[in-house]
């Protein structure tokens, strides 16, 4: 059993979907997560709008320095692409880093992008919920983790956003009268219940990138690598005048941004930054004392290849 559905919508155009954008309706790209959300009744709305089928949102394009990405690409069409493995190894290492092979046959970068922020005392079948007791994202007062009813602090889960935000990726938002573009870190909102914003009823069309930093750097923390979301993600970018973007996911209600130059900045400047900033709670598989360790540790991982390419 899965979650009523009224109707199912399969436009071939951006305009198509955004006039059916009218109702009560999720988005899907691939549904490889929502889906399973439908069956463990966390998504309910009644109409189903499926943008597999628009063509315009499977651009994948490389041109003038550009890198252009729709929206509806598959995260395997991403690991194949060339140009993004002699130019930017970063987006590969994080795709080929998401689930298994054949999901990502499906899963899609809007999808990922927009993933839904998961907590382990939410993200459960309807029955255990119920039996457990709701929280501040289903129908409940209180926050089951905390203890407390001022906040949701479900994680953000998205493996392609902090790699894509170290990246300056800007998005493209088709709306029915109009178009925006904004940096993608700006659709991102510290608020467990309502993850992300400026969307406004708008489609991501595709997101673009110009950036080529001179070193990148990716790794990611999960119980089982084909399997589970992630604990920690941390991708990481230097620039020629060697300014750093690191962007830390999993470990917060939003991804976490820190920016400064690695020669004014020694290594216990990013690694403090990274505790103090994450909000991290134990609403994960692995624990909140073993993943803010990892924090770093993989931090003094990244530190250790940059002085090997780098003079600091």
């Amino acid at each position: 059993m899965s979650a009523p559905l009224k109707t199912y919508h399969l436009p071939g155009t951006v305009s198509e979907a955004l006039a059916l954008a009218e109702q009560d309706y999720q988005l899907i790209g691939g549904g490889t997560d929502a889906m399973i959300r439908r069956k463990q009744y966390l998504e309910s709305r009644p109409h189903i709008i499926d943008l597999s089928q628009i063509g315009e949102l499977r651009i994948l394009d490389y041109a003038g320095g550009k890198l252009t990405i729709g929206a509806g690409v598959t995260l395997a069409a991403l690991v194949r692409f060339d140009p993004i493995r002699e130019h930017y190894p970063l987006i590969g290492q994080a795709a080929r880093s998401i689930a298994s092979p054949v999901i990502r046959q499906t899963a899609t970068v809007g999808g990922n992008l927009l993933v839904d922020n998961r907590c382990t005392f939410y993200d459960q079948s309807k029955n255990w919920r119920e039996a457990f007791g709701a929280c501040l994202r289903d129908d409940g007062d209180i926050c089951q983790v905390t203890g407390t009813g001022n906040k949701c602090f479900s994680r953000n889960v998205s493996d392609l956003a902090p790699a894509l935000i170290v990246l300056a990726a800007e998005l493209s938002i088709r709306h029915a009268d109009d178009a925006t573009t904004r940096p993608l870190i700006d659709i991102y909102t510290s608020d467990g219940i309502a993850p992300h914003q400026h969307l406004d009823g708008g489609i991501i069309t595709a997101l673009t990138i110009n950036a080529k930093p001179a070193h990148t750097w990716f790794r990611k923390l999960r119980l089982r690598e084909s399997v589970d979301f992630t604990s920690l993600t941390i991708a990481a970018t230097v620039s020629d005048d060697k300014i750093a973007r690191v962007c830390l996911g999993g470990v917060s209600m939003a991804p976490v941004v820190i920016e400064g130059s690695i020669i004014e900045q020694p290594l216990e400047y990013w690694i403090r930054q990274a505790l103090k900033l994450s909000q991290t709670v134990d609403n994960d598989l692995m624990s909140i004392i073993y993943r803010r360790q990892m924090i770093t540790v993989f931090l003094e991982d990244w530190w250790s290849d940059l002085e090997m390419q780098i003079e600091l």
